[in-house]
């Protein structure tokens, strides 16, 4: 069984454990490391999520997803009444080796319940442009009705070297 839930702390070992699973899709573009120049290593990354992590419990909230193996993702974004930015998120596959997780009824069914429990009815996610592997699984996750009833897209440009995209999910 899936659970959402709102967190106050981090978890070591969860994060150690996350952020390993996460890095090869963050280098993969997910995250505008070009943005920070000084960022090269892994531990420099590693770093650098936690602080951006830390900052959103005192800035934002963090959501915590977890089955009965343990964490799947962590999550941090900014509630804006009955709105969720999310800025930050790491995720892994299940004891299956797989993310198909994301898909499901299960999955589905405990995100809108914990937004509803919070009082959220849209989210927007904040993309370091389109065709990165974040903004390509918001896409397949919206085409396989597996992110929210609508879904739209604006960009803007903020630099020559970042446009970001927001894509607004509504429930």
């Amino acid at each position: 069984m899936i659970t959402f839930a709102t967190v106050t702390t981090i978890d070591n070992a969860e994060f150690d454990e996350l952020f390993a699973a996460s890095l090869p899709s963050l280098n993969a573009g997910s995250y505008p490391w070009h943005l920070y120049g000084n960022v090269t290593t892994d531990a420099q990354k590693k770093a650098h999520i936690r602080s951006g992590f830390n900052r959103m419990l005192t800035e934002g909230f963090l959501w915590r997803v977890s089955d009965d193996d343990g964490v799947l993702l962590l999550n941090a974004g900014v509630k804006t009444g009955t709105t969720a930015k999310w800025v930050l998120g790491l995720v892994k596959p299940d004891a299956n080796n797989s993310k198909a997780y994301l898909y499901g009824e299960d999955y589905r069914n405990a995100r809108d319940a914990y937004w509803t429990q919070i009082g959220i009815t849209s989210w927007t996610l904040e993309l370091a442009g389109a065709n990165t592997p974040v903004h390509t699984h918001a896409l397949n996750r919206q085409q396989a009705d597996a992110i929210g009833k609508t879904l739209t897209e604006s960009t803007e440009e903020i630099a020559p070297v970042l446009t970001l995209m927001n894509l607004t999910v509504g429930s």
